[in-house]
C-alpha cells in the first residue's frame, strides 16, 4: 500500500514531466488504509518523502520500459513477482499486447483481487493471478512462461539470500531472451546520508508492520548473485545511472542510492 501511495504522490507532489503516471494504484486502497499510510508518510522528513516517491516511480518505469521494448522481440509475457498493487495491465497504453502474470503472497493477492472488484476495474482476460509465498514455495514449482520479461521489485529484501539465489537461478534457466528487472537494498556501508536515511526509515516501517528486511547486498554481492545464476549478461543501475537515463536535467529530483536496479538477460 505504501508503494501504491508513493507512486501516486509522484504525480501529486513532483513537478511534471513525471517519470510515471500511476494514480490508479492508490484508488485500489480503501480510505481508512490510505489515511493510515499517509499518517506514516507524514512522519518522514521532507527529503526522505521526496526520495521515496521518486524511487518507487523510477523502478516501476524502468521495468515497464524493459517490458515494452521486449515487444520488438515478440516477448509478450510480463511476469510480476511480488505484484502488489501494480496497475500496469489496467493503465499502460501497451498493456493489451501482453499476457501479464501476477505472482504474490496469497493474502496480498486476495486483497488486490477484491479491491479490483470493489472498485469496478475487474479482472482482465490477459492477466493471470498466481498466489504463491516465495519464502516457502520454490519458484520452479510455479507455472511460468519460457520466455518473458520479469519484474521483481521490492521483493529480494524480504527474502533470505538463499531464496533469492534460487529465484534468480530459476529465471536464468528460462529460454533465451528472457529478461529480468530486479532491485536489491544496498549495504549500509555504501550509502550517502540521504540514502541511509531512506533505508533506515524503510527498515523501521516494515519492521513495525511485521515484515522486516532480511537481506542487504553490496554491489559486488549483486554481481556474484547474477553471475552465479548464470545470466548471459547484466547491467547494474545506481542512482546516477538512472538519473542520467530518465531525468538528467532535473535539479529538483534527487534519487537515493538505497537500492540498486539490475537488468539481467538470459
Amino acid at each position: 500500500m505504501g508503494s501504491a501511495v508513493l507512486r501516486a504522490d509522484h504525480v501529486r507532489e513532483d513537478a511534471p514531466p513525471w517519470l510515471l503516471e500511476d494514480t490508479m494504484s492508490e484508488q485500489l486502497i480503501d480510505l481508512d488504509a490510505i489515511e493510515e499510510v499517509r499518517h506514516e508518510i507524514g512522519r518522514w522528513a521532507p527529503d526522505v518523502r521526496a526520495a521515496f516517491r521518486l524511487a518507487h516511480a523510477v523502478r516501476t518505469r524502468q521495468a515497464e520500459d524493459v517490458a515494452v521494448n521486449g515487444l520488438a522481440e515478440t516477448r509478450v509475457d510480463y511476469v510480476l513477482l511480488g505484484a502488489g498493487f501494480d496497475t500496469f495491465a489496467w493503465r499502460h497504453p501497451a498493456a493489451a499486447h501482453f499476457r501479464v502474470h501476477e505472482i504474490d503472497h496469497p493474502m496480498t493477492q486476495d486483497w488486490k483481487r477484491r479491491s479490483l472488484r470493489d472498485h469496478g476495474l475487474g479482472e482482465l482476460t490477459n492477466v493471470r493471478f498466481d498466489a504463491v509465498d516465495l519464502a516457502s514455495i520454490p519458484l520452479e514449482r510455479v507455472e511460468t512462461p519460457n520466455v518473458a520479461t520479469w519484474s521483481c521489485l521490492g521483493v529480494t529484501m524480504y527474502l533470505e539470500p538463499l531464496v533469492t539465489e534460487e529465484i534468480l537461478r530459476t529465471i536464468a534457466r528460462k529460454g533465451a531472451g528472457t529478461t529480468l528487472v530486479v532491485n536489491f537494498v544496498v549495504a549500509d556501508v555504501e550509502l550517502d546520508d540521504l540514502s541511509r536515511a531512506v533505508q533506515t526509515t524503510a527498515a523501521d516501517v516494515v519492521s513495525r508492520a511485521g515484515e522486516p528486511m532480511r537481506a542487504r547486498f553490496a554491489r559486488g554481492e549483486c554481481v556474484d548473485l547474477l553471475e552465479g545464476a548464470h545470466f548471459a549478461q547484466f547491467s547494474l543501475l545506481d542512482a546516477a545511472a538512472l538519473k542520467e537515463r530518465y531525468f538528467p536535467r532535473r535539479a529538483d529530483l534527487r534519487l537515493p542510492d538505497s537500492t540498486l536496479i539490475c537488468i539481467a538477460r538470459v
